[in-house]
């Protein structure tokens, strides 16, 4: 494996068995270095046609400066073993003929805590299913859900409201089943990667905001002050979410990491280029939608600051020929008190 450490054992023409260590970064013997690495209790056999070693190493090499003092090993992660062999090696002068003829057909994963090996095995295809609905979620429609909060007020109705919560609460079930299926297929949930403390963390932000809705104050009338409670719930119910999707698309890329590192897919680097196009995208419509929203309500203001006589608590949709207009004219006659109303003179 090209940028990898390897181990070589052999038997010389004295019948003296020896064990070097290498370092690889190409194909042809030109890309085979010796290292110095300092390995100790060094033993080596043949018998029967079948080549057995063992020898001793620091798993935290104190050098520096040396190809070899970056072979530092992490017992809490599984080491990736490849095998092969081949006719004939003499640890000095590396030609193309000693180049091995047969190697392993995938990776042994072996786990020093655990002691341990299993083979690497393929994509499970319920794994993959797993990141895809986690994608749906935390890609489309959680975020999905944000933006219809954020930018689609400005609508007539409370139709950003409906899209609002049928996003989140879709999202969060999707979510939900990408987890039971990848408990299932791995028959367990185990809290050890990076990528599943993310995961849990996204899930627990995102299980709140629900939550909190329940408890949300009563929204203020109009020109009423809102609550010190209502102002407090919105800060939260804006942060939670929103940081709930920032550690929810942390979580999607250290996925496609742990993927990468546990199956040694071809394709993860593929796919995690695209998500990250996908995720430039989705910033890229964000920043246009908040451009223009800061734009409308720019204009807003601008519009209100030309009146001058009115019911500021009205909106300035309102039609003053509507049934309703001429009920409160006729009510405030009654009363004896007259409103003026002007509106901004156009040139």
């Amino acid at each position: 494996m090209v940028n990898s450490f390897t181990y070589v054992a052999w038997v010389g023409n004295d019948g003296v068995g020896r064990v070097k260590t290498y370092w690889i970064d190409g194909k042809s013997a030109t890309g085979i270095h010796p290292t110095s690495e300092n390995i100790t209790f060094v033993r080596c056999k043949s018998e029967n046609g079948i080549i057995t070693f063992e020898f001793t190493r620091p798993l935290n090499p104190s050098c520096t400066g040396k190809v070899e003092c970056k072979n530092i090993i992490d017992p809490t992660t599984p080491l990736k073993v490849v095998w092969a062999m081949g006719a004939s090696w003499s640890g000095d002068d590396l030609t193309d003929s000693n180049m091995h003829s047969v190697t392993s057909s995938r990776p042994i994963r072996v786990l020093l805590l655990r002691g341990s090996a299993e083979a690497e095995q393929d994509l499970r295809p319920v794994l993959a299913v797993h990141g895809f609905m986690m994608f749906v979620a935390w890609g489309i429609l959680l975020p999905g859900g944000i933006m219809a909060a954020r930018y689609l007020k400005s609508l007539k109705g409370d139709g950003w409201f409906q899209i609002h919560v049928y996003l989140q609460y879709s999202g969060i079930a999707i979510m939900f089943l990408g987890v039971l299926f990848a408990a299932a297929e791995l028959r367990g949930f185990f809290v050890s990667s990076v990528h599943v403390k993310f995961g849990v963390l996204a899930l627990l932000l995102a299980v709140l905001q629900p939550l909190n809705a329940k408890f949300r104050p009563s929204k203020p009338a109009n020109g009423e002050v809102p609550s010190h409670n209502r102002i407090m719930w919105e800060y939260l119910h804006v942060i939670t979410g929103r940081s709930a999707v920032i550690v929810g698309i942390v979580a999607l890329f250290t996925g496609m990491k742990h993927l990468g590192h546990r199956y040694d897919s071809e394709n993860v680097e593929e796919l995690t280029w695209a998500l990250m196009l996908w995720v430039l995208s989705v910033i890229v419509v964000v920043l246009c939608l908040e451009y223009k929203e800061v734009k409308r309500r720019i204009g807003d203001r601008s519009a209100r600051g030309h009146w001058v006589l009115g019911n500021t608590e009205e909106e300035d949709s309102v039609d003053l020929l509507h049934p309703d207009g001429a009920a409160r004219n006729s009510e405030s006659s009654a009363t004896g008190v007259m409103e003026v109303q002007l509106e901004p003179l156009t040139r």
